[in-house]
């Protein structure tokens, strides 16, 4: 089993907002298939399929954010902690 590197960080409000908006996609795609006994109006669904795009592109934009949210690796961190502390008077 070959061991993964994490790669992005993500906050708990940019998990939340994922959750919410998947919920609202799903929910929105549940009404336009299965419906109700009557025919759905055609400015309900296109009033759903709005919905849908919307939270479909808000999901984009937080993936973006998480993609600018890139880890260093920890060699990286470990020099930029040594050289943190040599500048502050810490180090050697």
């Amino acid at each position: 089993m070959t061991q993964e590197r994490l790669v992005f960080g993500v906050t708990i409000d940019q998990i939340d907002e994922l959750d919410r908006l998947l919920r609202t996609i799903t929910a929105h795609g549940d009404m336009v298939t299965v419906g109700c006994e009557e025919p759905l109006h055609r400015q309900t669904v296109s009033s759903l399929g709005e919905g849908i795009f919307n939270a479909a592109l808000a999901v984009r934009d937080v993936l973006d954010q998480v993609n600018g949210q890139r880890l260093r690796r920890r060699r990286e961190r470990a020099e930029i902690a040594t050289v943190s502390c040599k500048t502050s008077g810490k180090g050697s």
